[in-house]
């Protein structure tokens, strides 16, 4: 472990060395001769700056740069140096340092290393920028841009890491980047991610999923070679708050894409109350109603999933799929920590410049938080770790998890290592 951690630091210093970042920026144009603005000047600014690239005024950069690059610059020549190139240049350091990352580390998740290789969660986050931005980054109502996110939960490595319109295609973006999934893995994805297709390539690369039944989507029993639709309100009318039942071999769509197992469960009128109260905040956002079907459903709880029952019961199912909320709290980190979602009008080029440089930030800190910790827990705790029962067991978590709770929510740091 302090081995990777030294190759870690090691490729961040030749990463961010004058020599590498003049050379990129010389690869993408940013930099065509000798200038004022050096290439480690501009992205120290765009990603580690006194303050967000977003939020602050031209003259504060202009004397962040003299204060801690000697280089001085007039506001309107700062503004000249957004461009397109300078766009190019960040985009180019932050798929560097993605490619980069160290190798999978010692888990916390103790218990579910032996059964997969990776812990695949996705998920998407999106802020609204500016009117100006409308034809380059689309949202439902007004301007948006979105993160794609997808890491792995098991080593903390990101997967994926992209910026797009707020109205780009979250099923879309999934089946696209299903290339990378490994036999073994298990993909962890909410509603705006799921497409029949892309549960047919996670099966087919013999890897694992657990992802919500969309509302729309049909679903259907085989009896005696007669196709029969399922009648999940009949189900749930004869389900208690808080039961579940579990299907076997059901098929979804038109395509009749089968399903090995579906988890119905009815929710409790508390947990069916507060899923309403964000419905209701996302309809009002969105400008959008719910049909009467859609609203009855989100009564109850359906997972479908390929994971063998004789691994994981019903119960192990649904503690699997809780643990993609670990992603929102990092996106409320990042909206807290690194204020990537506080934008004021500026130039386009600006914008994207703040977007690349605060994931070059976000990549960085959480990679090393993660190491970190890891290493702090290995050393501390390896007398722990010879028990039978593992130290970290889901149970413990969970215990902790709600023991934290309440500060996570206040503040979203704890999410970030």
């Amino acid at each position: 472990m302090e081995n990777q951690m030294q190759a870690w630091m090691k490729t961040i210093r030749q990463l961010f060395s004058p020599e590498t970042l003049t050379h990129l920026a010389q690869e993408t144009g940013f930099i065509q001769r000798k200038r004022a603005l050096t290439a480690e000047a501009f992205l120290t600014l765009c990603a580690w700056g006194d303050g967000s690239l977003a939020q602050q005024s031209l003259q504060r950069l202009c004397t962040s740069l003299t204060l801690r690059h000697d280089c001085s610059l007039s506001s309107e020549g700062l503004n000249q140096r957004f461009t397109e190139r300078a766009v190019a240049f960040l985009r180019e350091v932050f798929f560097l340092l993605l490619q980069r990352q160290p190798p999978l580390l010692w888990s916390t998740i103790q218990t579910y290393r032996t059964c997969f290789t990776r812990l695949r969660i996705l998920d998407s986050t999106s802020f609204l920028v500016p009117a100006d931005y409308g034809e380059d980054y689309r949202g439902s109502v007004s301007s948006g841009a979105k993160i794609q996110f997808e890491y792995d939960l098991l080593s903390g490595a990101c997967l994926q890491l992209c910026a797009q319109s707020a109205n780009d295609s979250d099923a879309r973006f999934a089946y696209h980047a299903q290339h990378t999934i490994l036999p073994n893995d298990l993909c962890i994805r909410d509603l705006g991610f799921f497409s029949v297709a892309a549960l047919t390539e996670i099966d087919a690369r013999g890897a694992y999923y657990i992802t919500r039944l969309r509302s729309d989507m049909k679903v259907y029993i085989k009896e005696n070679s007669q196709w029969k639709e399922w009648d999940w309100e009949s189900l749930g009318n004869q389900l208690k708050e808080g039961e579940s039942v579990e299907m076997e071999h059901v098929y979804i769509g038109h395509e009749r894409l089968y399903i090995p197992r579906l988890i119905f469960r009815r929710l409790t009128e508390e947990e069916w109350q507060k899923r309403m109260a964000y419905v209701r905040k996302r309809e009002k956002r969105k400008g959008k109603a719910l049909t009467r079907q859609t609203l009855e459903q989100k009564k109850y709880h359906i997972l479908l999933t390929n994971l063998p029952q004789e691994s994981f019961d019903g119960q192990q199912v649904y503690e699997l799929y809780s643990l993609r909320w670990q992603i929102e709290l990092l996106f409320k980190a990042w909206k807290s920590v690194f204020d990537l979602e506080k934008v004021k009008k500026m130039k386009k080029e600006r914008f994207e410049c703040h977007v690349y440089g605060t994931l070059i930030a976000i990549l960085v800190t959480q990679t090393f938080l993660f190491q970190a910790r890891t290493y702090w827990q290995q050393t501390a705790f390896a007398p722990i770790q010879g028990r039978n029962q593992p130290f970290f067991s889901p149970p413990s978590i969970e215990k902790t998890w709600k023991k934290g709770s309440k500060e996570r929510k206040r503040n979203g740091i704890g999410s970030l290592g």
